[in-house]
């Protein structure tokens, strides 16, 4: 960060240095980081304009920028309350923490609707973007095809291979190495193997499971239940631990390794999850009695357009289109 003096930079520099110190902070909240940020506002008069700028456009913007705050509610609490602990410590820091939540509350309507997972992306080893699948080659030789918008993170030491799945779905094909167990954790639970090709996939409320090739032993939920899986079987778990091990048809479940989505009675909130990661901006369901709609049907990921007619067709629902960005879907 530049944490002195003036120098010719345009305004555009201004809000772009304002915005990377707001990332920054938001990253790890620091009181040394704070201090230096203050700094910074104080250094150029530039500066302060900018925020007051900031400032005045909140004014009209407020109430959505704090609606989609709250989207963001668990990566920004953190910042939050950070700041928060810092009102006793007097007027300037108040001030300081009341310019960055209005930067913040900015941001996040921006970020909201393009970059939805900005923050999670920072702590990601492997990140693809939306519309894209993207092919990862491990130092172990094993190989990843990460789904669309997707986040992987990845911790390798000398007994275990260990990769968190942090959102979307991964499938994973494993170099054998009887002397370090891979582990892909996930949701409320892990999957362990030595040598094989599966399939991990989040969803809003649990994580499914399937195994193409070899053996895995998924553990999960509170009293670490375990279920060893066979090629061809599928299993689901959440918080309350491991459902019931299904068979599964793994061509069709795996259909998205070549651009193509099948689902057979999923929530309609789940399905919708899956177009987003293709489309840009977001997909809003104003009605969880809507969202928990089961449905059952295959569509291609190149046409999102198309995906939701077809939706649209077996529901019954409505769809709006707000500025390009984002999608409401209504009874």
């Amino acid at each position: 960060m530049n944490e002195t003096g003036t120098s010719e930079r345009t305004e555009r520099d201004i809000e772009a240095e304002a915005r990377a110190w707001f990332i920054d902070l938001l990253q790890t909240p620091t009181e040394r980081k704070r201090i230096a940020f203050e700094a910074w506002r104080a250094a150029d008069p530039a500066h302060a304009e900018a925020f007051r700028s900031v400032a005045l456009a909140w004014e009209a913007a407020e109430q959505p920028g704090r609606s989609l705050a709250e989207a963001e509610a668990d990566e920004l609490a953190v910042y939050l309350r950070a700041m928060d602990g810092e009102k006793s410590r007097g007027r300037t820091t108040r001030n300081l923490a009341g310019l960055v939540v209005i930067l913040l509350c900015l941001l996040c309507g921006a970020v909201w609707l393009e970059r939805p997972h900005l923050l999670q992306d920072m702590t990601a080893d492997y990140v693809s973007p939306r519309g894209e699948r993207a092919s990862i080659a491990l130092a172990d030789g094993s190989t990843i095809l990460l789904d669309a918008d997707s986040a992987l993170s990845e911790d390798f030491t000398a007994g275990e291979r260990r990769v968190r799945l942090l959102r979307g779905a991964a499938f994973f094909e494993v170099t054998h190495d009887a002397a370090r167990p891979f582990i892909v954790a996930a949701g409320e639970g892990e999957v362990r193997v030595l040598g094989t090709r599966f399939d991990v996939r989040l969803l809003d409320d649990r994580t499914v499971v399937t195994l193409a090739h070899g053996s895995v032993a998924v553990t999960a939920g509170p009293d670490r239940a375990q279920a060893l899986l066979k090629p061809g079987e599928q299993v689901a778990f959440g918080k309350a631990g491991l459902e019931p091990v299904e068979s599964v048809n793994i061509e069709d479940s795996l259909a998205w390794h070549n651009g193509r989505f099948v689902f057979y009675r999923a929530r309609l909130a789940d399905v919708v999850r899956e177009i987003e990661r293709y489309r840009k901006g977001r997909i809003a369901i104003a009605s969880t009695r809507l969202a928990n709609e089961r449905v059952t049907g295959s569509f291609p990921l190149d046409d999102t357009d198309a995906a939701l007619a077809s939706l649209q067709a077996s529901v019954g629902f409505r769809f709006h289109a707000l500025a390009g960005r984002l999608t409401v879907i209504t009874p």
